[in-house]
């Protein structure tokens, strides 16, 4: 899995550009999903671009709210989403952890509310760099993981994402990268019976560094951000998956 996190980026017409060059350039492959989330007020119109031209790209949303219905201005629901046919959506990134408070209650019930809705879930975790230098990395992260239930993890793929490297062009390395998700991966098969989780990766993703972080065993794709806006850089990104 490829996804390309838009954040607060962009316009309609940045968009279509986008899915319609990279709908050309990819090399695209069924067993890797190809990802945009693109801001909510997209949501809508990104979804008529794609199935303008039968692209292979799919819709993912940056936000869904645990409740279904009712008073929230500006929210946006899990039926709301599958009106645009979005197949995942982004759940617990630390942005939104840290602007909008989101703690284990409110992630706990939009898990709830995505996996009703059968709307497929990138869920992040991911340390701050005050946990990463005490070297308390994993008791933080079994934390954030001790959420989600074997139920959940048939429809969920994780996304670590180490605080101190979003944005700040800070890459983990790549052994750490490696420890870390093996550490993830061993920690949730106790949960699902040895079944097999998605791990992807994200943190100051560039085409620089991507095919080094693919190419560990324990890495299952990236969760891209201002790297994946040029629609160039995130094709041959994704061409090297």
């Amino acid at each position: 899995m490829i996804v390309s996190n838009w954040k607060m980026n962009g316009t309609k017409a940045d968009i279509e550009l986008w899915i319609n060059e990279v709908s050309n350039k990819i090399e695209y492959k069924t067993e890797v999903n190809c990802v945009i989330c693109p801001p909510s007020c997209y949501l809508d119109s990104t979804r008529s671009f794609i199935t303008k031209i039968n692209s292979p790209v799919q819709l993912g949303s940056q936000e869904i709210d645990s409740t279904h219905q009712g008073a929230l201005t500006g929210g946006i629901n899990g039926q709301m989403l599958n009106d645009f046919s979005t197949e995942f959506v982004l759940i617990g990134h630390s942005e939104q952890r840290h602007y909008l408070n989101e703690d284990g209650v409110s992630l706990r019930a939009k898990l709830d509310s995505a996996i009703d809705s059968g709307i497929s879930v990138i869920f992040c975790i991911g340390e701050p760099s005050e946990v990463y230098s005490n070297g308390d990395t994993k008791n933080f992260l079994t934390n954030q993981l001790d959420i989600l239930n074997s139920e959940d993890l048939a429809n969920i793929t994780i996304a670590y994402e180490p605080i101190w490297a979003i944005g700040t062009g800070l890459s983990a390395k790549t052994t750490y990268i490696e420890d870390i998700h093996g550490f993830i991966k061993n920690h949730l098969k106790k949960i699902v019976n040895n079944k097999k989780v998605s791990v992807v990766y994200g943190g100051s993703v560039k085409l620089n560094n991507a095919e080094e972080i693919l190419s560990s065993d324990s890495v299952d794709g990236l969760l891209i951000g201002g790297a994946s806006l040029d629609s160039e850089t995130f094709s041959k990104i994704y061409n090297l998956s």
